[in-house]
């Protein structure tokens, strides 16, 4: 179990500092838990007097791998690895507050806890007053879409491809003067020896999901992140390869 130090306190306040406990307490879901696997998970948010954090519980809704090939292992356990991962690399993502497993009975629960990402919008959002609104300017565009290229880069840097990275899932601060950008829902991420693949899976997905950006945002977004100032003839070939990627059904 993990248990954050710095929120321990006002846990132990509302008698919710073990796994039975949380698992018990009634979260306000987003949406009814999703069923799969056999199981089920969900995520809501729970808030304690001043605290807000986004809570996520599973039962029975586990990932097959090599060292747990007949039960599997809780998909939450993956995304716990990869935040801690992200925290010692200082990269923006939610922080995790609680994580802890229980196998009782025939049922493989467990709870994530992490702290909201406070005054930070989804990409999707920022989109429509940000990236695509007339009103804005060039520079505060294309600042913008620097700083999303820079740290998807960053995340590829430290070995992870994402394997959901929708828009929705990057998480913007301060869009319109020093953007700051995090990056949520990590339980399908994983390491990949591969850089390229790294970036030729997730550079896809973001394209096929930012409908609303224009012709030459997608190519200055690919070009910063490929840190370029103009297309090679390697860097055409695999844009080719991640635009025939993002339009194939």
């Amino acid at each position: 179990m993990f248990q954050s130090t710095h929120y321990q306190k006002i846990f132990t306040q509302h008698q919710l500092a073990d796994f039975d406990a949380l698992w018990q307490k009634e979260i306000d879901w987003f949406e009814v838990p999703n069923e799969r696997r056999g199981g089920w998970s969900g995520v809501g948010t729970l808030k304690l007097d001043n605290l807000q954090v986004f809570v996520k519980k599973q039962q029975n809704h586990g990932r097959r791998t090599l060292l747990h090939p007949i039960k599997g292992e809780p998909t939450f356990r993956r995304e716990f690895e990869r935040l801690t991962f992200l925290a010692q690399h200082q990269f923006a993502a939610p922080q995790v507050v609680f994580y802890a497993e229980s196998n009782k009975k025939g049922l493989q629960r467990a709870i994530l806890i992490t702290e909201a990402l406070t005054d930070y919008v989804p990409l999707d959002v920022i989109t429509k007053t940000c990236v695509t609104k007339v009103g804005a300017t060039f520079e505060m565009q294309r600042h913008l879409l620097d700083s999303v290229a820079s740290a998807v880069r960053q995340f590829h840097v430290l070995g992870l491809v994402h394997r959901a990275l929708y828009p929705k899932h990057i998480f913007i601060k301060d869009a319109q003067t020093q953007p700051r950008v995090a990056v949520i829902d990590l339980e399908k991420a994983r390491f990949s020896p591969l850089f390229w693949w790294r970036a030729y899976f997730d550079l896809a997905t973001l394209n096929r999901h930012s409908k609303s950006w224009r012709r030459t945002q997608r190519l200055y977004f690919f070009m910063q992140y490929m840190r370029l100032e103009k297309l090679t003839l390697m860097a055409k070939w695999f844009c080719r390869l991640v635009l025939r990627r993002s339009t194939r059904n």
